[in-house]
């Protein structure tokens, strides 16, 4: 039997390369204010500590949700919210740090103002990366 393995990245939402200039300027002049804080904020990139910071966050998150999975309640509470327990939520600039912070060259196809979910075992890959650079 052989186990099923989960993809590293999974893509929640975003433009494709090709798609991304004629969409920006149709929608990025009628974004209201705090959606384009929002957005601005997602296409920054961290400095390390910052970038840790969200990492520890977002594991720590994903795994008490992986803890509320073993029962139905929990099962429907993570539902509703949107946790996971195998990902962890990122931009595309905050997914191709964290590839970088763990020594993995990122895909071709992630674009900065995409959302994706990292796999948690990757996403651990760079924060033990991060916090050993954070702590030396």
């Amino acid at each position: 039997m052989t186990k099923k393995t989960n993809s590293i990245i999974r893509i929640a939402s975003g433009p494709s390369p090709t798609q991304k200039g004629a969409q920006n300027a149709s929608s990025d002049g009628l974004a209201p204010v705090t959606s384009a804080m929002s957005a601005a904020a997602d296409l920054m990139p961290f400095d390390p500590k910052e970038l840790y910071g969200v990492l520890h966050f977002r594991l720590h998150t994903a795994l008490e949700a992986k803890k509320r999975s073993s029962w139905v309640g929990g099962r429907c509470y993570n539902r509703f919210t949107g946790q996971s327990a195998e990902y962890i939520p990122l931009s595309g600039t905050h997914l191709v740090q964290a590839f970088s912070a763990a020594g993995i060259e990122a895909p071709d196809f992630i674009v900065p103002r995409g959302q994706y979910e990292l796999r948690l075992d990757y996403a651990q890959k760079a924060y033990d990366a991060l916090k050993a650079k954070i702590d030396a």
